[in-house]
């Protein structure tokens, strides 16, 4: 892939940057991000350790994509599906692992957390975030992308504003609540990526949710290496 064609593609999949690149100039972001593809050793297919690499800089396919695991991998898709297994205990999420699973991604219905059009999390939201909490205790244990999603019955700048909003506020709770968000991303993805047709409410309602995706980090891969995630 050339240059051009890189920012090209980058400014396709700008609308899915985190929010803290979207605040900034995007498209400035975007020619950074490619010239950084070139000046690494990404095209010999090494993956820099994660402590160099902005993770906010990145798309979410990007960060779903990092880390590479090798003989790491067996040992981390073991403790992803026993995490899984604890999130599932709670009954209050959609869950699946993705990415050879590796990756682990939840879905959480917009209703859960806010009432309509608004962007103050609601009394019952921290039912349904709290299970997350003890994810979120040992830095770079997790890199955590937060992905807020609408349905399409406002314009696009309301919509890209409503869930830059909405996953701050995400993001601020669980701050609040003792996790570390060293290595949290957020995403507004407005109304972009829709699961459902937004002709019907039923449809509209599954558009309207939050994804959780928990990444497996450079502690976590660190805790393999050394055999010591079965004691986490």
């Amino acid at each position: 892939m050339n240059r051009k064609t890189g920012f090209i593609i980058l400014l396709g999949v700008a609308a899915l940057l985190p929010v803290e690149a979207a605040s900034q100039n995007v498209f400035q972001k975007a020619a950074n991000t490619v010239s950084s593809w070139f000046s690494s050793d990404k095209s010999k297919g090494e993956v820099a350790p994660t402590e160099h690499i902005d993770l906010t800089q990145l798309t979410l396919d990007e960060n779903i994509s990092i880390p590479e695991l090798d003989k790491e991998a067996r040992k981390i898709r073991t403790a992803q599906s026993r995490e899984m297994r604890r999130l599932q205990k709670a009954r209050l999420t959609d869950l699946k692992l993705v990415r050879n699973y590796e990756v682990i991604k939840a879905t959480i219905a917009a209703s859960n957390l806010f009432l309509p059009n608004d962007t103050v999390l609601s009394e019952k939201a921290d039912i349904f975030l709290r299970p997350f909490l003890a994810d979120l205790r040992i830095p770079d244990y997790y890199h955590v992308m937060l992905v807020m999603h609408s349905d399409d019955t406002g314009s696009e700048a309301y919509s890209l504003d409503l869930t830059r909003s909405r996953v701050q506020a995400v993001r601020d709770w669980f701050a609040r609540n003792g996790g570390n968000t060293d290595f949290v991303v957020m995403y507004e993805a407005g109304a972009f990526s829709p699961i459902a047709s937004n002709r019907t409410m039923e449809g509209r309602a599954k558009n309207r949710r939050l994804e959780i995706y928990l990444i497996p980090g450079e502690k976590m891969i660190d805790m393999a290496r050394r055999g010591q995630l079965d004691k986490r």
